[in-house]
Parts: structure tokens; sequence; C-alpha cells
């Protein structure tokens, strides 16, 4: 098969996903913003990123309706960061419990995911997310739905999410792909779907998953609601040569 004809990715006679933009509807997400040390946030970038604030959004979602990548449920931490004119979140710790999203966003954007397993459940009066590797509960989050909210009071920063892809050479000597990519990917929340409240977050110490280095300072909110998601293509911002 002549290159011109292969699909937009690996296998090439069965191609496991296809090309962005992604679209996922109606998906469920939780949110929790804290602020930290700015110190905690330069162990956990990548040069030449540098702290932009001393804040961080944790993220816990449940995906079941979009394109190409199924159902699955997905977890982030975002830190705030900048570089050059640039400002973007960045996401050092990032989980799905599903091999689609966790193939094609490493190989597409540079994503830095990691299988686990992850919830989001409502108990009582909070909404809480956990997720759990290799049996550390690596985060955990709790929620109170106590009045309609605006995604405008989750702080993203301006320009999207940077992501490092990061793909060693398959010679013993080779030079691997490493390009810093700027995504400005979309969340739209539905009207009258996404509250605001109180919120927790702990992250059980462990050095395989050291989500702990992002300890909580000061809880400024959580947030849980329905909304969409658009993921573009991605630039290509800084070339590691």
């Amino acid at each position: 098969m002549k290159p011109k004809n292969w699909p937009f990715t690996n296998p090439i006679v069965s191609n496991l996903y296809g090309k962005p933009p992604l679209v996922w509807k109606d998906m469920r997400v939780q949110l929790v913003v804290y602020e930290t040390d700015f110190e905690n946030i330069k162990k956990v970038i990548p040069d030449p990123l540098e702290p932009r604030t001393n804040k961080v959004i944790t993220w816990i979602s449940e995906f079941q309706l979009g394109t190409t990548q199924g159902g699955f449920k997905e977890a982030a931490i975002y830190v705030q960061v900048k570089y050059k004119d640039y400002e973007g979140d960045y996401e050092p710790f990032l989980y799905v419990n599903s091999p689609l999203p966790l193939t094609g966003g490493r190989e597409i954007w540079g994503y830095q995911k990691k299988m686990a397993d992850i919830n989001l459940a409502l108990d009582q009066e909070a909404v809480v997310g956990k997720v759990t590797r290799l049996e550390h509960q690596i985060i955990k989050c709790t929620t109170i739905n106590e009045y309609v909210a605006s995604m405008a009071e989750i702080p993203w920063s301006r320009d999207g999410v940077f992501s490092l892809k990061y793909i060693p050479s398959a010679e013993a000597n080779g030079e691997p792909i490493r390009e810093l990519v700027l995504t400005e990917g979309k969340f739209t929340a539905h009207e009258g779907k996404f509250f605001g409240g109180r919120a927790s977050v702990i992250f059980e110490r462990t050095e395989i998953d050291p989500t702990y280095l992002l300890e909580p300072k000061k809880i400024l909110g959580g947030y849980f609601g329905e909304g969409e998601l658009f993921l573009p293509f991605g630039k290509i911002v800084h070339n590691y040569k």
C-alpha cells in the first residue's frame, strides 16, 4: 500500500482513530480550582515553560457521545504557564481509562496520558471524583453544587493548552522527536447545567505518580456540570533541536 493511500494513523489496514478536530457532546465534568506554591509548579513543567500564576485546576470527566474515540473517563491536573508571548495551561498529570484516547492523545499532541481507574459519581450532597493507579488514590476531588455557575469563573489561560510531544527514536543513538505543542481546545458548559460551590482536593503520596507535588494551599472553588469539548490540531511553538 503506497503512503498516499495510508489512513490517518496505524494500523494502515485498520486505523485506530480518526483525524481531528475531535468533538464530544453532553459530557460530565468536575473541576476544582486552587492555589499552590510557585516552587511546586516549577517542579512539574519542562523548559522553556515558566510558571505564570500559582493557580491549579483539576479535571475529572466522563465522555460518552463523541467522535472516533468511544466512551471513556479522563482526569488531568492543569498548571498555568507561559512561553514567549504565549499564555497557556500545561498538564503534568493526565490519565484515561481507555487505550483509544491514550494512544491518540500521545501520538498526535504529545499529551502525557497514562492508564488509571477513574470514577465520577454523586454521593449524598456531593460529587466525588477519584483516580486510582497501582492501588494509590492519586487524586480525590469532592465538590458541592451550591449555585448555578459560569464557565467564566474557571481561569483558563488565553491561548490554550501546552503539551510536550516526546517520542524516543527507534535507533539507539537517534534523535527523539521533542516538540512543544499549543492547542486551542474549548470546553463550553451547558447553560443552567453547570454548578459551583465548596470543594476539597486530596492527593495520596506516591513517587510513581507524584500528584502530591502540587499540594493545595487554598481552595478557590469547585464545579460540576455538563458541556461540550472541541479539540482541534495543535501548533508546534518550539522544537527541541
